[in-house]
């Protein structure tokens, strides 16, 4: 579903992607935004980042509201893209569960027996209304059918199952006994088991390793009635991997008996940008279509324990059956206003131009390499040797694209607050007030030489992570570059992601006919795919299920052909197929011969015999490196030389007189001149190397040549 391009009136600046608006970052036009990009930030106006975690939405007098965790605050939104934040000191806060019940907002928090009422949502006037039965709720999520009738349902456990009671809705007290209902299966439901290779950050510090055979923790649960089924979502194994995700059980009671659905997990990302899918809820927008807005774990450092926001298009098929569109998780997609009804295809139709290809920096700090901001892998991200004003990152794409939106995600490697400080960095004191907002422009060019600023943040001062910029117009370009204004707390100019966002004429999709799925006879929730490579393709999106009309659930890959996947269910047999995506840019192949040399160091020695073994401190030393035909070596003085390529033959000795060395000449001639040796590959000669003496007002240089 491609936008028409002439209708983008997005603001320039950049916008969240989502989850606040204060008024100073809305459009100068006053025009509405159409796209967002996952992760989601979550601020408090001008303060810290916050924690995206356990998010639950819901429509409240024709409002949107966004509660998170361990917030005394949460969100309301006329659109689902501009926000506003409101401050509620007596507000459950914890891991709230919050629904309308008679035409108030009631929330508790888990494990706390108090009950609290809203008087006033978008003043946040919230007062305690009643206790509940049990403080033993782990993951409290109420739900009010529409016949008026209040349940809880909860679970959080390794052990434990997910249970179901119903409340007094005056009192709040349980009417009957608890009900269990379900518990993990990692016998037979793939997705829910820890695979060791899935593992983010260890919660054990070192303590032990984590083993196949643990089990689960299962969590998060959340119940959404629609079209008279009842669907009871629950996340399973744990923040700290990469394969965090949610499944579904479905009845037709609110009490149960619950069926697990086979076309599970719901939500469930572990390739591309922006992995995990857990904890979190489902609910309708004012259109009525589903979104399932997930906890995710953050990429942005936070001692690798944070937690961020994603949300995917969520559906329920004519059979029922509910299910989520993670193929393009992270690629942009429409707002709920723009989202067509049914279905869950909600992607706009441009490619990712920027992955893999050629960067060109102001500078590299250690082993931040520029690579690493352009490989679609959270843990990795490039940073220049400074903070300082006019360091830059470009990126040639190899050809001229369409530019439609741009995804700059920042990390702060070297900041003094630990929370920037890049994946897995420790935590400094939470209550330091330094900021880690990210100030900048944006510039495109066709020839690398004359630019045209496009995006313009000199002033920023909102601490986005994932700063989603959909262009008031689109940009033609090859060149995109980010120039540093200004980074703060003594953090270096650092990028975890440029992801770029377009269209070009030769880009395409199709399906790859040949490939082969084979599932493992010894462990059936695991399969292992190889297909035949299409020339050109970015990447390949490889769906399944358990029908072939319903390949519900999906994996995305770059630059190989080749998938293990663990997330199967054991009882049903799986269908397959695999899609090639081509943006029509070549990926930017590195050549390791201009990276590590052509294997020849050569070595200019003072004295020595006819081998010059010896590296002593005044040898000097240069690597031949393919693309460069000159190497100089400077400051030659009177003496006795030996030139060998390191621990190998001499290509060269002799004496160096003052009158060889030394001149007054503008533009002096060689002195000495010698052939080194012929070059070639195989029993071709490709070249010769050649030595030239250039005299100097005080000292010589020795030229090497590749001719």
């Amino acid at each position: 579903m491609a936008l028409k391009l002439k209708k983008l009136l997005a603001a320039s600046v950049a916008l969240l992607s989502a989850v606040y608006a204060p008024a100073a970052e809305l459009s100068s036009t006053g025009q509405m935004r159409h796209t967002f990009a996952n992760p989601l930030d979550i601020l408090t106006g001008n303060q810290p980042a916050v924690r995206g975690g356990e998010p639950v939405v819901l429509i409240f007098q024709d409002d949107y509201y966004l509660f998170v965790s361990h917030q005394k605050g949460y969100w309301y939104s006329p659109d689902f893209q501009n926000w506003t934040y409101v401050s509620a000191p007596n507000y459950p806060g914890g891991v709230v569960s919050v629904v309308e019940m008679d035409g108030q907002l009631i929330g508790c928090s888990m494990n706390n027996r108090n009950v609290y009422r809203c008087l006033d949502a978008k003043a946040g006037t919230w007062e305690k209304c009643g206790e509940l039965s049990s403080d033993r709720y782990g993951d409290a999520n109420m739900f009010v059918d529409d016949d008026g009738r209040l349940y809880m349902y909860f679970g959080w456990s390794q052990i434990m199952p997910f249970q179901v009671v119903e409340l007094d809705k005056q009192t709040f007290k349980e009417i009957g006994e608890p009900k269990q209902l379900f518990w993990s299966d990692i016998k037979n439901h793939g997705f829910e088991v820890r695979k060791p290779e899935d593992v983010i950050y260890s919660i054990f510090n070192g303590r032990r390793e984590y083993g196949p055979e643990e089990l689960p923790w299962i969590e998060g649960p959340y119940m959404i009635k629609h079209n008279g089924k009842y669907y009871l979502q629950y996340a399973a194994i744990g923040l700290e991997f990469i394969s965090y995700s949610h499944g579904i059980y479905v009845s037709d009671s609110p009490m149960g008996p619950f069926t697990y659905s086979e076309h599970n997990p719901l939500t469930f990302k572990t390739s591309g940008f922006q992995v995990g899918a857990g904890h979190g809820s489902t609910f309708h927008d004012k259109k009525g279509n589903l979104w399932t807005i997930c906890m995710i774990p953050a990429q942005y450092g936070e001692g690798g324990r944070g937690s961020e926001l994603a949300i995917y298009p969520t559906a329920v098929d004519k059979q029922g059956v509910m299910y989520s569109n993670t193929a393009l998780g992270d690629y942009p997609q429409y707002y709920p206003a723009e989202r067509s009804e049914g279905g869950a295809d909600n992607y706009v139709d441009w490619k990712l131009l920027s992955v893999k290809k050629k960067a060109i920096v102001s500078s590299t700090f250690e082993n931040y390499s520029p690579a690493g901001a352009l490989d679609e892998d959270f843990t990795t991200c490039w940073a220049a040797e400074t903070g300082n004003p006019g360091e830059f990152f470009t990126v040639d794409f190899g050809a001229e694209a369409t530019v439609h939106a741009i995804q700059l995600n920042w990390d702060h490697i070297g900041a003094t607050r630990g929370g920037g400080m890049g994946f897995g960095a420790p935590r400094q004191n939470a209550a330091q007030t330094e900021r880690l907002y990210q100030c900048y422009e944006v510039f495109a060019s066709s020839d690398n030489a004359n630019w045209t600023r496009i995006i313009s943040k000199p002033e920023n001062r909102l601490e986005l992570k994932h700063d989603y910029i959909e262009l008031a117009e689109p940009v033609t370009a090859r060149y995109i570059k980010v120039v540093n204004v200004a980074t703060y707390d003594n953090a270096k100019f650092s990028i975890k992601d440029l992801r770029i966002f377009g269209t070009t004429p030769q880009m395409k999709t199709l399906k790859v006919k040949k490939f082969m799925a084979l599932r493992n006879p010894e462990d059936r929730r695991e399969a292992n795919l190889v297909w035949e490579p299409v020339p050109g393709a970015d990447g390949y999106i490889i769906r399944y299920g358990i029908e072939k009309d319903k390949l519900y659930n999906s994996y995305i890959v770059y630059d190989r052909t080749t998938l293990y996947m663990h997330s199967l269910n054991t009882a049903p047999e799986y269908c397959f197929s695999v899609e090639a995506f081509d943006s029509g840019l070549d990926f930017y192949r590195e050549n390791p011969l201009a990276t590590i040399g052509l294997g020849a160091e050569i070595q200019l020695a003072k004295g020595g015999g006819s081998f010059a073994y010896r590296q002593s401190a005044d040898t000097k030393i240069l690597m031949l490196k393919e693309g460069q035909s000159e190497y100089i070596f400077d400051g030659i003085e009177p003496g006795s030389y030996v030139l060998n390529h390191s621990y190998g033959p001499v290509l060269w000795s002799g004496q160096l007189t003052e009158k060889e060395l030394i001149s007054d000449k503008a533009n002096p001639e060689p002195t000495v001149t010698a052939d080194l040796t012929l070059l070639g590959a195989g029993t071709e000669v490709t070249g010769r190397l050649v030595m030239e003496i250039i005299p100097g007002p005080k000292s010589g240089t020795m030229k090497v040549i590749i001719k």
